[in-house]
């Protein structure tokens, strides 16, 4: 009569055996038979899939969802604002999920009502602590959308369809703004003329600085049409000399050698024009425009030498000239941010007693990756020339840079955020914009590289306190789901 195996003899055998140890050397040592360990082994299997198998299946229920008609009107500005939909994208949505039909006058009715929620509450902030702004104009069926957004928090402050973008219009505009006590310090944009005219009139006092993005865009744009003018002269040699290769074995070449030598001319003229621009773009991009660069006045005279250099090659191509002409009509705005810093970097070494080149060289520094030796190399320099005060220097340099902008980059991302919504099939109207406008300052980011951003809404990073779900300020209730019982 075979002996019964104990628990834990039954259990040695199965960890051995799915441990993969030979079954013969298992079967030896327990004296058992081969059978008994697979059989063991089996079981062992059969308990790791048990462990690890997912507790709740398709079909289990989660949870019930208490529908009623408020929380239909919650679903369908769901799909309008959090999904882009349309009325009948909501439509079809309930009808498709939920079994229920809701007809478009039912859902224009809830929209409209959200639109005069969600207005009354963009009216209830006050703009007062927004001092850096930036303001743009994005289209939507040929009629312009006027928008300022505040760049810290990225806040819109205010996003309305007009009929025309003129200086009547921009000025009607900022006084709206105003009364909600909006005052900013400095203001970017890039060079619209109502714009740009109904800020000097309106706010006076307010700084105006041209977007360094709009310009290096189109200087990038330029180097690379110059790039395809010269690999297009390349492939016209290239095929010229094919066909006076072909034209040689009829003993007919010399009749390309006049359009060979023109090719070889052409080839030459782009090249150098496409190498001298991208050099004088480069120049323009990390020496002038650079935030952490030379003084104000070393910069004038680089932006003036640029200017002459790209002159001399103006006549070979027209949009060579227009770009010169961007560049003489917004000189004073691009350069507005580079005094800006020379004023601070004056303040810090006067509190430091230290000299302006030396907090220009600490400026310079922070352009290197803190990961890179460069930077460790010259940022030791420094400190051993400047001693303890170099971190502290380091730190309010940083700062400074961080709260000179020079690009309108936040107003370029709200307008990302908010193109979704602006499709071309739908009627966007005023009171439209005014809900799309509180649910993007009032939904949190899903990433930010700022810490003080991380968590929040651009709401709660402009007043500085929190605030309610956007659906608690719209006068819903929302659904949350009960505590399970332990």
């Amino acid at each position: 009569m075979q002996k019964r195996l104990s628990p834990e003899c039954q259990k040695s055998i199965g960890q051995q055996a799915i441990s993969g140890n030979n079954i013969s050397h298992i079967a030896e040592h327990h004296r058992v038979c081969r059978n008994t360990v697979y059989a063991q082994r089996l079981r062992a299997l059969a308990a790791l899939d048990d462990a690890f198998m997912i507790s709740e299946q398709e079909d289990t229920v989660l949870f019930y969802l208490p529908v009623n008609k408020a929380f239909l009107h919650q679903i369908v500005l769901g799909i309008l604002l959090i999904c882009k939909g349309s009325y009948r994208d909501a439509q079809l949505f309930l009808r498709d999920l939920f079994d229920t039909e809701m007809s478009i006058g039912t859902i224009f009715n809830i929209h409209d009502q959200a639109c005069r929620s969600a207005a009354a509450n963009n009216a209830l902030y006050s703009l007062s602590s927004i001092k850096h702004s930036a303001s743009d104009e994005i289209y939507h069926r040929n009629k312009p959308h006027l928008a300022v957004v505040d760049v810290r928090s990225r806040y819109c402050a205010s996003l309305t369809r007009e009929d025309c973008r003129d200086a009547d219009t921009w000025t009607i505009h900022l006084l709206d703004l105003m009364e909600q006590g909006f005052q900013p310090m400095v203001n970017i944009s890039d060079h619209g003329t109502g714009m740009i005219k109904a800020f000097k009139d309106v706010l006076p006092d307010t700084e105006l600085r041209f977007d360094h993005f709009h310009l290096i865009k189109s200087c990038k744009e330029l180097i690379r049409y110059l790039k395809n003018q010269k690999e297009s002269a390349v492939t016209r040699q290239i095929k010229l000399l094919e066909q006076m290769e072909r034209a040689k074995l009829k003993s007919k070449g010399n009749t390309f050698s006049a359009k060979l030598a023109r090719g070889s001319r052409e080839v030459i003229q782009a090249e150098y024009l496409y190498r001298h621009v991208t050099t004088l773009g480069c120049w323009l991009q990390y020496d002038i425009l650079q935030l952490a660069g030379c003084n104000p006045m070393d910069r004038e005279m680089l932006f003036d030498f640029v200017l002459a250099e790209l002159s001399t090659v103006a006549a070979l191509s027209p949009r060579i000239k227009a770009f010169i002409g961007s560049l003489i009509h917004q000189k004073v705005g691009l350069l507005a941010a580079s005094h800006v810093l020379n004023r601070e970097f004056q303040q810090i070494a006067s509190r430091y007693s230290i000299s302006e080149q030396d907090v220009r060289d600490v400026c310079y520094v922070v352009r290197y990756d803190i990961q890179t030796l460069s930077y460790h190399n010259k940022a030791d320099a420094l400190a051993s020339r400047l001693g303890k005060l170099y971190e502290q220097i380091e730190d309010e340099v940083l700062n400074v840079l961080a709260a000179t902008p020079r690009c309108s980059s936040m107003i370029e991302n709200f307008n990302s955020r908010l193109r979704p919504y602006l499709d071309a099939r739908k009627q966007i109207t005023s009171e439209s914009l005014d809900l799309i406008r509180f649910y993007l300052n009032h939904q949190v980011f899903l990433r930010s590289l700022h810490d003080y951003m991380q968590g929040k809404t651009p709401a709660e990073v402009l007043s500085g306190s929190s605030h309610q779900h956007w659906l608690e300020m719209l006068g819903f209730t929302r659904f949350k789901r009960l505590a399970l019982a332990a």
